[in-house]
């Protein structure tokens, strides 16, 4: 009975009586905001100085290889040491990136091997920030409180997103893209900060020194455990499957918009907008669906929308009036948002539910590898195809290809009882 009611008793408002949670989201809420200016300023930038489609999918290629190769490391060595140390150095260091980048554009001496350049760098830190933040939940928060507090975070974070996507356009016209970009440095400074002051408790650390067949066995102790997982080894699976159908999407959105829907950066704010909006709706309504439907049919039904939506945009293009452009671009963006975000929950409530936390560091560090691994290759086929094919042609056969992935899911049972 007392457990019944305990159980009837979590929910947001548990979540809310946690302050170093609170701490904690506050710093990635506001990272997020310089994000989501990011957004739009780093996408029109990197297409003025590349000018092709076939280099912004390399580029995306480039920026998954820090993760293949040093996510298994750093999900060692987060292991051994203090989670927000890393998580302070991880956020300057992108800062100070960002910043290079941003003054560099401004004074027109950026170029293209320049954004492969800091484009590695910087995701070289985001590989170790990765796995420690992923570390970082279960010493803030009680288990049973995961789902509600992974969903209030992407919940909170996509409202942040929205309202940045809301002032991109006005900041962009304001201070230009360098300034939109400099505000995303700041943001990493000021994240960075609040990663240091979090308090966490009971952080169990690697006490013997960290040397080469330490690194190795701890190593090997996360790749088994993921592997005799099968939920996590069927994640990873699944995810890198999914990464490779995503690349045309995230790579070629803004060129689709700019030169088959002969539309402008307003039109690329619209598709942002909206699909934080269905992502931040996807993300809320998630731990009621969860506790409606079973997991897996969420999953794949979720997965099917998502698809569909992926394959329409080309549909777009023969609309003659630009009003009922914006409008039904905005439509299909608010539903491909929202199944994803319900999806991108699942998928990291489950990660984290299955794992032991002294487990969590390593795995997430192999785990990230090996579904970023296939990125780089994919990234090429994908550059090779837009020689041939153009981006309405990508969304169609990869749209396709997503409904048929998330089909073979229900089939799958290492995620039948995610």
């Amino acid at each position: 009975m007392l457990s019944q009611e305990k159980e009837r008793k979590i929910g947001y408002s548990s979540i809310v009586k946690e302050k170093n949670y609170l701490f904690y989201l506050l710093g990635q809420l506001i990272s997020r905001f310089g994000d989501s200016i990011d957004t739009i300023a780093y996408g029109w930038m990197v297409y003025e100085v590349t000018g092709k489609t076939s280099l912004m999918a390399l580029l995306f290629g480039i920026n998954a290889i820090p993760t293949i190769l040093f996510q298994p490391i750093a999900g060692v060595i987060v292991s051994y040491k203090k989670k927000k140390n890393v998580l302070f150095i991880c956020n300057f260091g992108r800062a100070v990136v960002v910043t290079i980048t941003a003054l560099m554009f401004f004074s027109g001496s950026l170029r293209t091997y320049h954004l492969f350049i800091f484009t590695f760098i910087n995701s070289t830190f985001e590989a170790f920030q990765s796995p420690a933040s992923v570390a970082t939940l279960p010493l803030i928060l009680d288990k049973e409180l995961f789902s509600y507090g992974m969903s209030l975070s992407s919940t909170l974070s996509r409202v942040v997103e929205l309202v940045g996507l809301a002032v991109a356009a006005g900041i962009i016209g304001l201070i230009g893209i360098s300034g939109g970009m400099i505000i995303n440095a700041i943001s990493f400074y000021l994240c960075g900060t609040f990663m240091w002051l979090v308090k966490y408790r009971n952080e169990k650390l690697q006490k013997q020194p960290l040397e080469l067949k330490g690194y190795f066995h701890d190593l090997r102790d996360g790749f088994n455990y993921m592997t005799k997982t099968k939920v996590i080894l069927s994640i990873c699976l699944f995810g890198a499957f999914f990464g490779v159908l995503l690349l045309p999407f995230n790579t070629l959105s803004i060129a689709f918009i700019g030169d088959e829907l002969k539309l402008g950066p307003n039109a690329v704010g619209v598709a942002n907008f909206t699909l934080t909006i269905g992502m931040i709706l996807g993300s809320l309504i998630f731990p009621k669906l969860k506790d409606k439907f079973k997991g897996i049919n969420i999953f794949v039904s979720c997965g099917v929308i998502f698809g569909i939506c992926y394959f329409s945009f080309p549909i777009l293009k023969v609309i003659p009036n630009v009003s009922i452009t914006y409008i039904l671009l905005a439509l299909l963006c608010i539903l491909f948002g929202l199944t994803a975000g319900v999806i991108m929950t699942l998928i990291n409530v489950a990660f984290m539910e299955s794992i032991k936390e002294e487990f969590l560091g390593r795995v997430a560090g192999v785990f990230n590898a090996l579904v970023m691994a296939a990125t780089p290759i994919g990234s090429l086929w994908v550059a090779g195809l837009c020689v041939f094919l153009n981006t309405s042609t990508l969304f169609l056969i990869f749209g396709i290809g997503t409904i048929i992935l998330f089909i073979l899911q229900r089939f799958n049972k290492g995620l039948s009882n995610i």
